[in-house]
């Protein structure tokens, strides 16, 4: 008899033990959630309040457990009265309702709740709501468009112009928390200013956020501001009705055509200030009216722009409308340049052989600690965009044999640019201050490479890794004196 108690009382503490594990456990994944959840008993009492809705609510489940609702949260509280009072009484779960109330420190929540009733012993013994915050949904709503459109892409019979996705760009923890950055921007509507010189994929990131927003099923409209004369960039971007000018025929332009997706403005620093005016008359009114038309169509395309210059400087110097400016700088995403994260160079020379791997149908499967030292004290002008051009340039010429991309593989005007940069370096004599320093050094590099070129700036803003308008803004600048210069244009 005394080893069958024994016996039983064993049994009945495993079974406790395993009561309170699963208790555990079930606790825990309640916590987990991305659902606010909580439950008061027959009394109104609040027994259970997990950690997101601590989060929504700014409030400390210690301070509201085993409390009845209205003596925690501030007046007028109504939920208590209007739906758990009702579900005690009836029984009867409300899906899926909308309701609003203000939080303890006076803002508006809006929400959408589902409310049941939890029956012991076939008594209404306890409610427990589990509600989603509104501006929240726009949230998970942008992940969920993004997860699909990525595992969706190969289907889509109408592309929209947009590739990448923002875990298509490579880097290491600056890149990452830029990338981070801009997921959580993406789900906002606001306008999107992104800094960054010429190379540093300031468009892979528009794309990126235009495919991780409410706009991802729309198209995607880039631009390039500084590629357009001013007559014709006009026209694109606005449109035209037939007879406006001579030639002009109904045409909607790139912001209607943008619709619900997005427009990217890039080089937004090109613009004239006539134009810029006009554009920021857009973005007040969030209409546009064809050339030539006096009808106002509403848009609602989201506007990312970028500029390869320092903002607040191309604002000094009056490139950019001050207005315009803060208009389109509602959020800004700065983008540095390679030289400033020579950690990410083996990542992205690895990324882009295993790209050119992939196009040539070759098996590199490392680069040479030689190739990444000479690398890394390069000063990288273009950018990521140059450094996938040296890698494109060194694949075609490794023999299918090869394994791991080496100096000699990369192009002789390649190599010549490496070494060229390596021995001015080396033959600098630094005095003065900081920007002086970099003024003569920029100065007397341009000068270079415009004399290597015979002037010719096409060949030389190439070399550099920037636009013609960029270099012909530098030469003034800087003072570059070009008289001296053989020219080729």
């Amino acid at each position: 008899m005394k080893k069958e108690t024994i016996r039983i009382i064993d049994e009945l503490k495993q079974k406790n033990e395993e009561f309170q594990k699963e208790n555990e456990m079930l606790k825990a994944i309640i916590d987990s959630i991305h659902e606010s959840v909580y439950a008061v008993n027959e009394k109104d009492e609040v027994i259970l309040y997990n950690s997101e809705s601590e989060k929504m609510e700014g409030l400390n489940r210690q301070d509201l457990l085993g409390k009845k609702e209205d003596e925690v949260f501030a007046p007028p509280y109504y939920f208590s009265d209007e739906i758990i009072k009702k579900i005690l009484r009836t029984g009867k779960p409300l899906i899926e309702q909308p309701y609003w109330y203000y939080l303890n420190d006076g803002r508006k929540t809006n929400m959408i709740y589902s409310a049941f009733p939890f029956y012991y012993k076939g008594q209404v013994a306890a409610v427990y709501v589990i509600f989603r915050n509104m501006s929240q949904m726009s949230d998970f709503i942008a992940i969920t468009l993004e997860m699909q459109k990525k595992f969706s892409q190969q289907e889509n019979s109408q592309p929209t112009g947009a590739t990448f996705l923002l875990e298509d760009i490579k880097g290491n923890d600056t890149i990452k928390r830029i990338t981070g950055e801009a997921r959580k921007i993406a789900r906002r509507n606001s306008p999107v200013l992104i800094v960054g010189e010429t190379g540093t994929g300031k468009e892979l990131f528009a794309q990126g956020i235009h495919n991780a927003s409410l706009h991802s099923k729309g198209p995607f409209i880039p631009i390039n501001c500084a590629a357009i004369p001013e007559t014709l960039l006009e026209s694109l971007l606005f449109g035209t009705v037939k007879g406006a000018f001579t030639g002009a025929t109904e045409s909607p332009g790139l912001f209607e055509q943008a619709g619900d997706g997005t427009i990217f403005l890039d080089e937004i620093n090109s613009m004239s200030l006539p134009l810029q005016a006009k554009l920021l008359r857009i973005l007040q009114g969030r209409t546009v009216r064809r050339l030539g038309s006096n009808v106002e169509i509403p848009l609602n395309c989201r506007i990312i722009s970028a500029t390869n210059m320092d903002p607040i400087e191309t604002v000094e110097k009056k490139i950019i409308r001050s207005d315009l400016f803060f208009r389109l700088a509602t959020v800004t995403l700065y983008i540095p340049p390679l030289r400033e994260r020579k950690e990410d160079i083996r990542l992205l020379a690895l990324h882009f052989i295993k790209k050119y791997n992939n196009e040539f149908g070759l098996f590199v499967k490392n680069i040479s600690e030689e190739l990444i030292e000479h690398f890394e004290h390069y000063h990288w002008p273009g950018n990521a965009r140059e450094l996938e051009n040296f890698i494109e340039g060194a694949m075609n010429f490794v023999h299918s044999e090869d394994r791991i991309l080496k100096l000699h593989h990369l192009p002789e005007y390649f190599r010549e640019r490496i070494f060229q940069v390596k021995n001015f370096q080396k033959s600098l004599n630094f005095k003065g201050t900081l920007q002086s320093v970099l003024q003569e050094t920029e100065k007397a590099f341009i000068e270079s490479i415009l004399t290597k070129n015979n002037g010719n700036i096409t060949r030389a803003s190439y070399e550099l890794g920037i636009s013609r308008q960029n270099l012909h803004h530098k030469l003034k600048s800087l003072s570059i004196e070009t008289n001296t210069i053989k020219k080729d244009y």
